[in-house]
């Protein structure tokens, strides 16, 4: 994404973003697995650029509002580990 564009995101155009793209992943894994009818053809390369696309919208909106995404998500790890035992 070009400098100039990404001053002009706002956290609801960024939401949007990441929705669409989640969406995409979505789409890709039902194709995957069997559950959606071929109408291209997706790889794991194309997870992987719509994953990575997913993960740049969540550091953005992280930076946007200064959350410490490590800390974040090794409590989100701790918390997991407490309520479900072993990931």
């Amino acid at each position: 994404m070009d400098k100039e564009r990404e001053k002009h995101l706002t956290p609801f155009l960024s939401i949007a973003g990441l929705l669409e793209k989640t969406g995409e992943v979505a789409s890709t894994v039902k194709n995957l697995e069997g559950f959606k009818p071929l109408e291209k053809i997706e790889t794991k390369e194309t997870l992987a650029a719509s994953l990575s696309e997913v993960l740049y919208t969540v550091f953005v909106l992280a930076e946007y509002y200064g959350i410490n995404l490590e800390e974040s998500f090794m409590q989100a790890m701790n918390d997991y580990m407490l309520k479900f035992g072993k990931l």
